[in-house]
């Protein structure tokens, strides 16, 4: 299993799981048959059809040409055929991908998918991140993500608001909300990657700081310093 690290903006390491070939061309085949599609639509409309007026035929002709860019651009990162198959895009320097990135990967799309996609399938086999031509102009790489396995221990450690809710660590008053921050970027990154590492060090991390002695599970640990640290705040 190919893996990139990331460093993101919180200055938190998080291994990702670099998108496979067969991934990667299995979400081209699905965006393909979408777009596909759309021109078979296209195609027995403008055949009931005896004329159509030249802007309304260019119009109808952009959706499939910008699918791409604009997929990415409003679904962050992601066309509809990688998110059936749970890839993204994601840029190299941990901040998130901007128009600039988006537009550089569709310019250069032309030339990846060029003799049958070769040069594409060529680059990302030498590259060792998983970069396309596009990818490397815009210093961005696709990834696996995880999003449905964590929703358990999303809803189990969801932030609570009842009243009746305990502090059970005090000390949590002494973090500042720059660290809080990074305890839930932690936390999203883990969701998203199921990379326990970066967890473990942040736990260990808040138990030298706040002299913390616990049991609880490190990820436990982070979720419960999120909530003991919301109920503080509301409570001054």
């Amino acid at each position: 299993m190919q893996k990139v690290g990331i460093q993101t903006t919180q200055n938190v390491l998080i291994d990702y799981e670099v998108a496979g070939l067969g991934d990667r061309i299995g979400a081209y085949l699905l965006d393909s048959l979408l777009t596909g599609a759309y021109y078979v639509v296209l195609f027995l409309v403008n055949s009931e059809v005896t004329e159509l007026p030249t802007w309304l035929n260019i119009l109808l002709i952009l959706p499939p040409f910008l699918y791409h860019l604009l997929c990415e651009m409003l679904l962050n990162g992601q066309s509809l055929g990688k998110r059936q198959l749970n890839l993204k895009v994601v840029r190299l320097d941990g901040t998130q991908p901007g128009i600039g990135s988006y537009l550089l990967r569709w310019l250069l799309r032309p030339i990846d998918i060029w003799l049958y996609g070769s040069v594409a399938i060529i680059t990302i086999l030498i590259n060792g991140k998983g970069q396309r031509l596009g990818d490397l102009a815009a210093g961005t790489t696709v990834v696996k993500y995880r999003n449905q396995q964590y929703g358990f221990d999303q809803q189990l450690y969801r932030p609570s608001q009842e009243d009746e809710y305990e502090v059970q660590f005090p000390q949590v008053n002494r973090l500042q909300e720059k660290d809080i921050a990074l305890i839930r970027e932690t936390l999203r990154n883990y969701r998203l990657t199921g990379n326990t590492q970066p967890v473990q060090l942040m736990a260990n991390k808040a138990q030298d700081l706040l002299s913390i002695q616990t049991d609880l599970p490190p990820l436990k640990l982070l979720h419960t310093l999120v909530k003991d640290y919301e109920h503080s705040i509301s409570g001054e």
